[in-house]
């Protein structure tokens, strides 16, 4: 299978996986094994769908980083964020199911347990056109992937309450989910200004965190709403949380904050308000190096660059030879340099071709620097390749799930 921009999908072309509704994520537009045409094209494209998995059959290995029971979970939590955005929106006293949202991040992590080889973040959970859900869905995930891959390190943090509870992960999700549930109680030209420079310095945007812990606060756990809270606090002390509230630092922010303020602020740097999406290899490289790096717990940035990729699994690239490559595995030590394997053009393919042509596998870590991914998501990124930073190569290895 491959995963391709819309733009990219031919008449002919077979999906692999199910392409949903942007408008309302709970619904399913097409089904696997759907053969597209060019009208459906269109129509997926006026719908605001962006990206789609489509068969290759000489590259069906490549499942093994698709779960369904995962994909299942994911929109599962995409409809719980919706309803409850939905809520808040029309509703001025909603009664939130708090139970319910655990229940649905409780079935993701199960998952993602379940099968730790599917467990990298290959792409947004939804393409909805709110900002704020796609957001608060792939800040979700992408906390729950960090927190299992450092489950040691959630034990040694959290010390003061039984292992067997200080790695259970279900109250981040939760508070994932919520982190930003006080942009609902900005004024609307707070809240517009924002969007339109993304710009945080305002001290009436900067009350949010605060707006929203009110919101939350007694109603979940005490480890949920600190993030909330604290999403905004960094590990450097130049952080905020609202007026009024201390402005902490280093392990005096809870270790689930940390988690979710590196989460929430890659997926700024991959999302910015609007703004074209930017390539993941550059948000990578912008948070992982200084001036940013210094903001955020290094364990923590370290497991980003395992949990993910620059170049995600399934996604096609073009590499500095002009030759056009699909990724197949994620290099954790040399993340820039995957492994791919070439393929033809993809314009050129004839998608009716169940036997269609690949060439050799290349591992771009063992390869001179000359060859290198020079264009991927639709941009040159010649430019953003990094090595990983000495200061993440060096954290220690704490135990986790897989």
């Amino acid at each position: 299978m491959l995963r391709i921009d819309i733009h990219e999908a031919r008449d002919g072309m077979a999906l692999a996986l199910p392409v949903q509704n942007p408008q309302v994520p709970s619904r399913t537009l097409l089904k696997a094994g759907f053969k597209l045409s060019d009208s459906i094209v269109r129509k997926l494209t006026d719908s605001g769908v962006k990206n789609i998995w489509v068969r290759y059959p000489a590259l069906d290995f490549l499942d093994k980083f698709i779960d369904n029971s995962k994909l299942q979970a994911q929109q599962e939590v995409v409809t719980a964020i919706t309803d409850t955005f939905e809520k808040l929106q029309t509703e001025a006293a909603a009664k939130l199911n708090y139970n319910t949202y655990l229940t649905n991040v409780a079935e993701l992590v199960d998952s993602v347990i379940s099968n730790p080889t599917s467990s990298l973040f290959l792409g947004d959970l939804t393409d909805s056109p709110d900002d704020l859900l796609r957001h608060s869905s792939a800040t979700t995930y992408i906390s729950l992937l960090l927190a299992l891959k450092l489950e040691g390190y959630l034990v040694k943090e959290r010390k003061h309450v039984n292992p067997a509870r200080a790695k259970t992960v279900t109250n981040l999700g939760l508070g994932a989910m919520l982190h930003d549930i006080g942009l609902k109680e900005l004024p609307e030209e707070v809240l517009a200004h924002y969007q339109e420079t993304n710009e945080e310095t305002d001290p009436e945007f900067q009350q949010h965190p605060l707006l929203g812990f009110r919101a939350v606060r007694g109603q979940i756990d005490p480890s949920a709403a600190t993030i909330v809270l604290n999403h905004h606090q960094r590990y450097d002390g130049s952080g905020y949380a609202g007026k009024d509230i201390p402005i902490l630092e280093g392990k005096n922010i809870h270790v689930f904050a940390r988690l979710v303020a590196v989460a929430e602020q890659f997926d700024r740097l991959r999302n910015p308000q609007n703004m074209p999406q930017q390539p993941t290899v550059l948000a990578l490289r912008a948070i992982s190096q200084d001036p940013l790096a210094s903001k955020f717990d290094p364990q923590i940035l370290a497991a980003l660059l395992d949990v993910v990729p620059p170049y995600a699994p399934g996604s096609v690239v073009k590499l500095s030879d002009n030759r056009h490559a699909v990724v197949i595995d994620h290099n954790t030590q040399t993340p820039c340099r995957p492994i791919v394997q070439i393929i033809p053009n993809p314009a050129t393919i004839d998608p009716n071709d169940e036997d269609p042509p690949t060439g050799p596998q290349i591992d771009l870590a063992g390869q001179p620097n000359e060859l290198y991914v020079a264009e991927a998501e639709n941009h040159d990124v010649t430019q953003f390749n990094f090595p990983r930073p000495q200061s993440l190569t060096a954290q220690s290895s704490l135990a986790s799930v897989w």
